[in-house]
């Protein structure tokens, strides 16, 4: 790095970027060896693996020339990497135990240099972690999309990037409390830690496509809303005589009757007509207890027994109400013409309520 540091610390960061460079040359050429890739794919798919984050995180850090460039230890130790893989192959369960630790091993010590490099460069608290990630993930990202895949860290595999913010914020951390040199050592052991325990107990992130907090909350308010509807109703019908609930229900079901007679008389079969009767008397009885829970509600939202007068008018709108519906409706079914009339004029409603 450009910036003045404690040795110490800069060499912790020189040794932790090379011996991650290495061994990520080493699994990029294994991995082209395994898709069958000439020897120009070995030094490329190497390259792109050891050299990608830290070009991504100089390139973001914008302070001089990429240090893969200036610096041309980063590209013979990239390229010595794909010819070991070249002459040494790795396959089986150990070229998984190699990959899996080596992975975890690299992207540990890359998340502790992206987010050092970072605070030497005076960056804010946010970018510093985002440096530790791209340079602990952007080389495997790279690879994986120049090879026509998918890159590993956005699907259901083992965690990489929160041991890597993990290791930034143990960096950053021992930064803010003097105990920097640490922190470059803590971290990279929390990060793979994690990373191992990702490996042995198959820890992954869940990536459940139908997960929607916003969702799932509007259905549960939405089932909430129907619970209070249904008890405000309860609480209309409670507050209303029963026996004036039966008699509305037995002047309904004669006037229903009469009109059956009729149906029949004209050529209608019995069995629709009293089917049809069945279902409206149904509908009718729940419209009717929705009215009354409405009323109810209504009634002691807009009449309180104690307020404020300053006008003088508290009782013109009590006294000033005419008849509630629901006293009109009682009206209309103590007339029997009237009710004749209104369930004719109801019927028809329903029957093409769906037209």
């Amino acid at each position: 790095m450009s910036v003045e540091m404690d040795p110490l610390i800069e060499s912790l960061y020189y040794w932790s970027d090379i011996i991650g460079v290495l061994l990520m040359g080493m699994i990029g050429g294994t991995i082209a060896r395994q898709r069958g890739y000439d020897i120009v794919g070995f030094f490329f798919i190497a390259m792109f693996s050891s050299l990608g984050g830290g070009m991504i995180r100089d390139v973001l850090i914008n302070r001089g020339t990429v240090a893969a460039m200036s610096q041309p230890e980063y590209l013979y130790l990239a390229f010595t990497g794909a010819i070991i893989a070249r002459f040494v192959y790795f396959k089986g369960k150990t070229w998984d135990y190699v990959q899996s630790h080596g992975d975890a091993v690299v992207s540990a010590l890359w998340a502790s240099t992206g987010a050092l490099k970072a605070i030497a460069y005076g960056l804010p608290f946010i970018p510093c972690i985002m440096m530790g990630v791209f340079t602990a993930t952007g080389g495997s990202m790279i690879r994986d999309i120049a090879m026509g895949r998918e890159p590993a860290v956005f699907g259901d595999n083992t965690p990489t990037v929160i041991p890597a913010v993990a290791c930034a914020l143990v960096v950053l951390g021992a930064d803010a409390t003097g105990f920097l040199a640490y922190g470059v050592i803590l971290g990279p052991i929390v990060s793979f830690v994690l990373t191992m325990l990702g490996i042995w107990v198959g820890w992954r992130i869940p990536a459940r496509q139908e997960w929607a907090p916003v969702n799932d909350t509007a259905a549960y308010v939405m089932v909430m809303a129907r619970k209070a509807e249904n008890k405000g109703r309860a609480v209309g019908r409670r507050l209303e005589p029963t026996k004036l609930r039966a008699w509305r229900h037995n002047q309904m079901e004669k006037a229903l009757q009469r009109r059956i007679e009729r149906e029949v008389r004209a050529g209608k079969r019995r069995a629709d007509a009293t089917i049809d009767a069945s279902e409206f008397l149904d509908s009718f009885n729940e419209e009717v207890a929705e009215m009354s829970a409405e009323m109810a509600a209504a009634s002691s939202d807009a009449h309180s027994d104690f307020g404020v007068d300053l006008s003088g008018d508290s009782y013109d709108a009590q006294n000033s109400e005419g008849p509630s519906p629901r006293e009109l409706l009682d009206r209309i079914l103590a007339d029997e013409k009237l009710t004749d009339e209104l369930v004719e004029k109801l019927m028809h409603r329903y029957e093409n309520r769906d037209n």
